[in-house]
């Protein structure tokens, strides 16, 4: 499971694009909804969130969920798995095994990573470098959502395709599928939401004095 629990930190906090898709425009029925998340979420000053992390691969038999939590307060953010914790005052990168009783530190976003995503910016991942369009209208916990089709602009990625299910009763993202190059597929099931929390600046970061291993990896 703590493999598990790394892969789920790299998927919320690398690159999320893929190849080039510039032959797929940026539908306008797509927009308008994505249009509607982006200004919801950025309306609110904190979110919370609860969600269910699937890792499926179907040739190597791989078939793996994890439970997980985030909060957000601007390009802040503290992430919760089982045994991994991670931290971020936008500034510097705190990255815990608890198991082990180890921390590496890193720059939230270094030179080479200019393209990277953190959950504080995973709910409007498709403002920029992506082209989008309209998939179709299905149901998640028996809740009407609609299915959209991200395809990254660029090339020499990682991923080939997004795909973001968005309940237009709420304008929030309900499910991301990311589909890997490799073969992988990631779901992010958001189980719960909620807004405007009261979060101190302090949450977002980690006093390591206490652990064994302190791996500090900035330059």
């Amino acid at each position: 499971m703590k493999k598990l629990a790394l892969l789920v930190l790299v998927a919320l906090s690398t690159s999320l694009m893929g190849y080039s898709q510039n032959e797929n425009p940026k539908d306008p029925k797509a927009k308008e909804i994505l249009d509607k998340v982006s200004a919801e979420t950025k309306s609110h000053a904190t979110i919370y969130m609860e969600f269910s992390y699937r890792i499926v691969n179907k040739p190597n038999a791989i078939d793996e969920t994890q439970n997980g939590k985030v909060w957000i307060k601007s390009d802040q953010y503290k992430l919760e798995f089982p045994g991994i914790e991670r931290y971020s005052d936008g500034k510097t990168l705190w990255t815990v095994m608890l198991d082990d009783s180890e921390c590496q530190i890193t720059d939230a976003v270094s030179d080479d990573e200019e393209e990277s995503v953190s959950p504080s910016t995973l709910l409007s991942i498709y403002e920029n470098g992506f082209n989008y369009l309209y998939g179709n209208e299905t149901t998640i916990d028996s809740k009407k959502v609609h299915m959209i089709k991200l395809f990254p602009e660029g090339g020499g990625k990682s991923y080939h395709t997004i795909k973001v299910y968005v309940n237009p009763a709420t304008n929030q993202m309900a499910r991301i599928e990311i589909f890997s190059k490799d073969g992988n597929t990631y779901t992010y099931d958001l189980k719960v939401i909620r807004n405007d929390q009261a979060m101190e600046n302090a949450m977002f970061v980690f006093d390591p004095s206490n652990m064994d291993d302190v791996i500090d990896l900035r330059d």
